[in-house]
C-alpha cells in the first residue's frame, strides 16, 4: 500500500492485513493491528541521561519515552543486529534531531483457550493488546560534521584511518582542512552518555557531486526496522512522514545565528546568513541503496564510499520542494 507523504505528519495511519490466530495451548501468540508514527520534534522533551546499554526499562523516568522508544528499536537492530557497540550507538546528535517512531498495536494472548477431554470451554482465552516499537528514523539539522574521507575507516564517529584498496589493510592518518574530522562525543563514567562538545561550524566542507560545501542540509539516518515486522512498508512509512514534516516547515531548521553568531555561519551581515533550501541528505548502508532511490535520493558519487563501524555507506541527496513556499 502506497503512503501519501502529505498525510497528518504526527500520527499517520498504515493499515496492514491482520490475521487472526487461534490459540488453545503453547506460549503467548501476538497479532500485528493498525502501525502509526510518532514524531519527537527537535528539543522536544528531556533525552539527557540516557544510559547506555541498558534496558529501556532501567532508563531514567524523566526521558521522553518517544526517544526510549526510538533506542529500543536502533539497540534491536544496529547493536544485536549488525553488532555495532552499544556505546557508539547514542550520540550527540539525538538530542537536537527530530526522531520517528513506528509503532504497532500487538494483541497478544495471554492466556489460551482451555478445552476439556469432551471439547467443554473450561477457560476463555484472554488478549491483551499494547503498542509496541517497531520501526524509527532521524533527522540531524544543521550543523555537520564534514563530509566523510572517501575510503575512510570511521569508528565511534572519528577517522581512525584509510582504507587500502585490498580493503582489509587500514593506514593510520590523521586530515585537517576541508577533510577533518569533529572530536567523538565524550563518555562519561557509569556508561551514561553525554551530549559531546558543543557544534560549532568549521570552514566550508569539500564540494562532492551534490553538494557545494557550504549549503546547510539536514540529514537523516537511523532508519530501522524490528525484523520481524519489516516487509510490511515501515521503511516507507517512516520517510513518508520525516519527508512530509520537513515539507510543511521550511524555515524549521534554518542556522541559528544566536547559537553561533555571523562568524560561525560564514556571513558578514544578516543577509548573507545560509538558509536550508530543502537540501536533504542520507548515509545509508550500501546494502539499502535502492530503498533510497526508491524515496526520491540520489547516490553522491563525488562523496565516495567509507566505513562506519565496520559497514560500507555512501552519501546520498535529494531536494525538497516545500508546502505553500
Amino acid at each position: 500500500m502506497k503512503t501519501n507523504p502529505e498525510a497528518t505528519i504526527a500520527f499517520t495511519y498504515y493499515f496492514l492485513s491482520t490475521k487472526t490466530t487461534k490459540t488453545t495451548r503453547g506460549p503467548p501468540t501476538p497479532t500485528m493491528g493498525t502501525p502509526f508514527v510518532a514524531c519527537l520534534e527537535p528539543f522536544q522533551g528531556s533525552r539527557h541521561g540516557y544510559i547506555v546499554g541498558e534496558a529501556m526499562e532501567k532508563q531514567p523516568p524523566s526521558i521522553e519515552k518517544t526517544f526510549v522508544d526510538a533506542m529500543e528499536v536502533r539497540t534491536a537492530v544496529f547493536v544485536n543486529e549488525q553488532k555495532v557497540p552499544a556505546e557508539n550507538e547514542y550520540d550527540r546528535d539525538d538530542t537536537r534531531s527530530a526522531h520517528w517512531v513506528a509503532y504497532a498495536s500487538v494483541n497478544m494472548t495471554i492466556e489460551p483457550e482451555i478445552r476439556d477431554a469432551d471439547g467443554n470451554l473450561v477457560q476463555p482465552r484472554r488478549s491483551s493488546t499494547r503498542s509496541v516499537p517497531i520501526g524509527t528514523l532521524r533527522c540531524v539539522p544543521f550543523p555537520h560534521e564534514p563530509h566523510p574521507v572517501p575510503n575512510g575507516e570511521y569508528y565511534d564517529g572519528k577517522l581512525i584511518g584509510i582504507i587500502e584498496p585490498d580493503g582489509t589493510t587500514v593506514t593510520p592518518v590523521t586530515l585537517t582542512g576541508d577533510y577533518g574530522s569533529w572530536d567523538a562525543p565524550e563518555k562519561v563514567a557509569g556508561g551514561e552518555a553525554s551530549v559531546g562538545k558543543p557544534l560549532v561550524p568549521q570552514p566550508p566542507c569539500r564540494a562532492t557531486s551534490l553538494h557545494d560545501g557550504k549549503e546547510p542540509y539536514v540529514k537523516f539516518g537511523r532508519l530501522a526496522v524490528i525484523p520481524e515486522f519489516r516487509g510490511h512498508g515501515i521503511a516507507t512509512l517512516l520517510v513518508s512522514n520525516g519527508l512530509a514534516w520537513l515539507r510543511a516547515r521550511p524555515d524549521r531548521f534554518n542556522p541559528s545565528v544566536a547559537e553561533v553568531g555571523l562568524a560561525g555561519l560564514g556571513a558578514d551581515t544578516g543577509e548573507e546568513i545560509p538558509r536550508w533550501g530543502g537540501l536533504v541528505c542520507v548515509h545509508a548502508q550500501e546494502q539499502v541503496i535502492g530503498a533510497w532511490e526508491r524515496y526520491g535520493f540520489q547516490v553522491d558519487e563525488g562523496m565516495g564510499r567509507w566505513r562506519e563501524e565496520g559497514i560500507w555507506h555512501v552519501g546520498m541527496f535529494q531536494r525538497l520542494e516545500f508546502v505553500d513556499k
